[in-house]
Protein backbone atom coordinates (compact mmCIF):
# COMPACT_ATOMS: atom_id res chain seq x y z
CA UNK A 1 0.00 0.00 0.00
CA UNK A 2 2.79 2.38 0.73
CA UNK A 3 3.79 2.00 -2.91
CA UNK A 4 0.28 2.83 -4.12
CA UNK A 5 -0.15 5.91 -1.94
CA UNK A 6 3.30 7.21 -2.75
CA UNK A 7 2.72 6.54 -6.44
CA UNK A 8 -0.61 8.37 -6.29
CA UNK A 9 0.95 11.43 -4.74
CA UNK A 10 3.97 11.51 -7.03
CA UNK A 11 2.49 10.38 -10.31
CA UNK A 12 -0.87 12.10 -10.46
CA UNK A 13 0.39 15.60 -11.29
CA UNK A 14 3.03 14.30 -13.69
CA UNK A 15 0.62 12.05 -15.55
CA UNK A 16 -2.23 14.47 -16.09
CA UNK A 17 -1.96 14.04 -19.84
CA UNK A 18 -3.03 10.39 -19.57
CA UNK A 19 -6.68 9.65 -20.19
CA UNK A 20 -8.09 6.61 -18.43
CA UNK A 21 -10.67 4.20 -19.77
CA UNK A 22 -14.14 4.99 -18.34
CA UNK A 23 -14.54 1.39 -17.13
CA UNK A 24 -11.24 1.65 -15.25
CA UNK A 25 -12.36 4.91 -13.67
CA UNK A 26 -15.64 3.32 -12.57
CA UNK A 27 -13.80 0.34 -11.06
CA UNK A 28 -11.44 2.57 -9.07
CA UNK A 29 -14.20 4.91 -7.91
CA UNK A 30 -16.22 1.93 -6.68
CA UNK A 31 -13.20 0.53 -4.83
CA UNK A 32 -12.47 3.88 -3.17
CA UNK A 33 -16.13 4.33 -2.22
CA UNK A 34 -16.13 0.86 -0.63
CA UNK A 35 -13.05 1.90 1.36
CA UNK A 36 -14.88 4.87 2.87
CA UNK A 37 -13.87 7.39 0.19
CA UNK A 38 -10.23 7.61 1.32
CA UNK A 39 -7.11 5.74 0.20
CA UNK A 40 -4.56 5.60 3.01
CA UNK A 41 -1.30 3.84 3.70
CA UNK A 42 -3.31 1.21 5.56
CA UNK A 43 -5.94 0.41 2.92
CA UNK A 44 -4.19 1.12 -0.38
CA UNK A 45 -3.40 -2.49 -1.21
CA UNK A 46 -7.01 -3.49 -0.54
CA UNK A 47 -8.29 -0.65 -2.73
CA UNK A 48 -5.92 -1.67 -5.52
CA UNK A 49 -7.04 -5.30 -5.33
CA UNK A 50 -10.71 -4.35 -5.16
CA UNK A 51 -10.35 -2.22 -8.29
CA UNK A 52 -8.87 -5.13 -10.25
CA UNK A 53 -6.58 -2.69 -12.07
CA UNK A 54 -2.88 -2.87 -12.80
CA UNK A 55 -0.40 -0.22 -11.77
CA UNK A 56 -0.39 1.58 -15.15
CA UNK A 57 -4.19 1.62 -15.23
CA UNK A 58 -4.29 3.01 -11.69
CA UNK A 59 -1.85 5.79 -12.56
CA UNK A 60 -3.98 6.78 -15.57
CA UNK A 61 -7.17 6.70 -13.49
CA UNK A 62 -5.69 8.74 -10.66
CA UNK A 63 -4.27 11.28 -13.11
CA UNK A 64 -7.66 11.59 -14.80
CA UNK A 65 -9.55 11.91 -11.51
CA UNK A 66 -7.02 14.44 -10.23
CA UNK A 67 -7.32 16.47 -13.43
CA UNK A 68 -11.10 16.46 -13.08
CA UNK A 69 -10.89 17.61 -9.46
CA UNK A 70 -12.53 14.35 -8.34
CA UNK A 71 -9.80 13.49 -5.84
CA UNK A 72 -7.85 15.55 -3.36
CA UNK A 73 -4.50 14.84 -1.78
CA UNK A 74 -4.54 15.37 1.97
CA UNK A 75 -1.76 16.60 4.24
CA UNK A 76 -1.20 13.12 5.67
CA UNK A 77 -0.62 11.63 2.21
CA UNK A 78 -4.06 10.11 1.84
CA UNK A 79 -6.20 10.51 -1.26
CA UNK A 80 -9.86 11.50 -0.79
CA UNK A 81 -12.53 10.97 -3.43
CA UNK A 82 -14.70 14.07 -3.62
CA UNK A 83 -17.47 13.03 -6.02
CA UNK A 84 -20.45 10.69 -6.17
CA UNK A 85 -21.19 8.91 -2.92
CA UNK A 86 -18.23 10.69 -1.31
CA UNK A 87 -19.46 14.27 -1.68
Amino acid sequence: MKRLTLALVLAAPAALAQEADPADIAAMVAAIEQAGCVVTMDNGDAVQQASGLGEDQIMAVIATLYGQGAIAMTEDGSVRLTTGACE
